[in-house]
């Protein structure tokens, strides 16, 4: 099952390793594979040139070669043959950097993307910690796998076949027989080793998840924590995380300790067998010193590669892994097809709900078949008590969900068939919890419009009220907002949002209890500002305060998914029904 899904991720990864789209960058790959090849070639010829130099030494120690000549030459070739070798890594590395980064770049961008046009109910399911590092993992693998498996995995395997060949040729079946042997044995224990130590990984990553988890969702509850004198108990909760990562980090570096000691067992003891058989060949005659030595070289430096073979098996698991997680994500398909067409270009904006029904559970039914309409340029309330289902409208306007039944239309065109981007810039929405990015007040307020110039950014904050306040800050328009807004008030994140949605210039505004979280007085400038940007715009007003709504042109009484009442705000208390109830409630004294 594990190799069906890491052939499924190698899949996945192969159109990023060899894209259809770059020539330049195939051809990068096809020249790195040719360094690599080169590289291995001269790699295999280091340890016959240094075997032959000894050889020259010893003849001319004992004055059999009278001539400086050759083993100089040996000398010097048998450093040339290292530079050579090195040189053609490094080149291979070069040439393949670009490859794996703009894979890196394609994936991470392709994974953004994604994330986005996911639905609201996948954003609120999540956790962005543990997100983050499935994400910031998987990018990181896919690095590590591109260069491991293609560049040193793989090579490392071919190099022992092919020095087995060259020590078959030159001194016989039994050299070849202990260092594939040898190798087999090496390969085999540090893959069972490798195999036991990922459970102590495995715990590692969770551990290191539920840290980042943690350490994110109490930081962006700072204030909460605060409210509360959390502090001891969010640091006693972060640290059984970090106790179960020590614990986990220090199993797995013990038995990373047995497997080295393990490893270097099993190579030395095949080097020693080599080199005593060598002894006994030197003595009969069949082998040279320079074969001793030649034997000596090629058996460290296989050894070298494969020392690390543990380490980068089991990276290379985690890396499977790791991509396996992040690429999972891309199998989490949109709730809504965006390929469709654009909204008809018009001036007018009438929206139209009918007969709508939506559950989020078939269990509880939020939406009961409800119809209403709100005509272009006119302003409609929805108010009803908490839980009658008012923000499920938003969201279902928004197409952040579909209705289980009914149709929703903008000018007589249904939203089912115009596409999400479309829909959404013809709507300017100012939220009940504005908010903001942790950038400058210029950034949040240039959103609504990434291409406006200064003098509209401006003139959108001076729409909204704000331009005066941001003008008596030490860092005017460049102030930084801080996470989510924090180091604004309330009513001055309203105004931003206000600012941002004017700025945008929609035709329809939805205001969703834009000023439910605000003190009276802040209220009352919010709503001057709201009713001074929405005049002549069809807006739909989602309220909780009924004094935010009593200038409607008409108001929808919901109650429990269903419209009980709708009009004016003085023939609803003439009706003396749930809204005249509520507004008695509510009135200021």
């Amino acid at each position: 099952m594990k190799k069906g899904k890491y052939i499924k991720t190698f899949k996945l990864l192969l159109p990023y390793l060899w894209p259809k789209k770059r020539k330049d960058l195939r051809i990068r790959v096809s020249f790195a594979v040719v360094a690599l090849v080169l590289a291995k070639i001269a790699s295999v010829s280091t340890p016959l040139v240094l075997g032959s130099a000894v050889n020259s030494l010893t003849e001319l120690s004992s004055g059999i070669n009278l001539f400086m000549l050759v083993p100089i030459a040996l000398v010097v070739g048998y450093g040339v043959t290292r530079v050579i070798a090195f040189t053609f890594v490094e080149i291979r590395d070069a040439l393949f950097s670009k490859v794996s980064q703009h894979s890196i770049r394609q994936i991470s961008l392709t994974m953004f993307q994604h994330l986005h046009n996911l639905s609201l109910q996948f954003h609120l399911n999540r956790q962005t910690g543990a997100l983050a590092k499935y994400i910031d993992r998987g990018t990181k693998g896919i690095d590590f796998l591109l260069r491991y498996v293609l560049f040193n995995i793989a090579p490392t395997f071919f190099e022992v076949f092919l020095v087995s060949g060259i020590l078959f040729y030159l001194y016989g079946p039994w050299y070849a027989v202990v260092t594939l042997v040898t190798i087999g044995l090496y390969s085999f224990l540090t893959f069972k080793i490798t195999e036991w130590r990922n459970v102590f990984r495995k715990r590692m990553n969770q551990a290191d998840n539920d840290v980042s988890t943690k350490m994110i969702d109490s930081l962006l509850n700072f204030e909460t924590v605060k409210y509360f004198n959390n502090e001891a108990f969010e640091a006693n909760r972060l640290d059984q995380s970090l106790e179960e990562y020590e614990l986990a980090a220090n199993q797995s570096r013990h038995s990373l300790s047995l497997l080295n000691i393990a490893q270097t067992f099993i190579i030395m003891v095949g080097i020693t067998i080599m080199l005593v058989m060598s002894v006994y060949g030197i003595k009969s005659g069949e082998i040279n010193i320079g074969g001793f030595v030649v034997i000596n070289a090629y058996m460290l430096q296989l050894y070298q590669p494969l020392n690390w073979l543990g380490s980068v098996y089991r990276e290379i698991r985690q890396a499977l892994t790791d991509m396996e997680n992040m690429f999972s994500l891309l199998e989490v398909a949109p709730t809504t097809n965006d390929d469709l067409e654009d909204i008809p270009q018009s001036n007018d904006a009438e929206i139209r709900f009918e007969n709508i029904s939506f559950d989020y559970d078939i269990r509880r039914t939020i939406i009961k078949n409800i119809s209403f309409t709100v005509p272009n340029g006119k302003k409609v309330a929805i108010v009803g008590p908490t839980g009658a289902g008012k923000s499920t409208i938003s969201r279902l306007l928004f197409k952040f969900y579909d209705p289980k039944e009914g149709n929703i239309f903008i000018n007589n065109t249904n939203v089912n068939k115009i596409s999400q981007n479309s829909l959404r810039k013809i709507i300017g929405v100012v939220p009940q919890d504005t908010v903001l990015f942790n950038d400058t007040i210029y950034y949040n307020i240039a959103y609504g419009n990434t291409g406006a110039t200064k003098e509209e950014v401006i003139s959108a904050a001076q729409n909204a009220d704000i331009h005066d306040f941001i003008t008596i800050l030490p860092d005017g328009y460049e102030t930084i907002v801080g996470e989510r807004g924090l180091k604004l008030s309330g009513g001055e994140k309203q105004r931003v949002a206000i600012a941002r949605t004017i700025l945008k210039n929609p035709k329809i505004f939805f205001f969703d209890e834009a000023t439910s979280a605000l003190d009276t007085s802040t209220e009352k400038e919010i709503q001057k500002n709201l009713e001074n940007v929405s005049k002549g715009k069809t807006t739909l007003i989602i309220a909780h305060r009924l004094s935010t709504a009593a200038n409607a042109d008409n108001i929808i009484v919901l109650d429990q998914g269903a419209i009980i009442e709708q009009g004016t705000h003085e023939s609803l208390l003439l009706e003396k029904g749930k809204y005249f109830e509520m507004w008695g409630k509510q009135k200021p004294n």
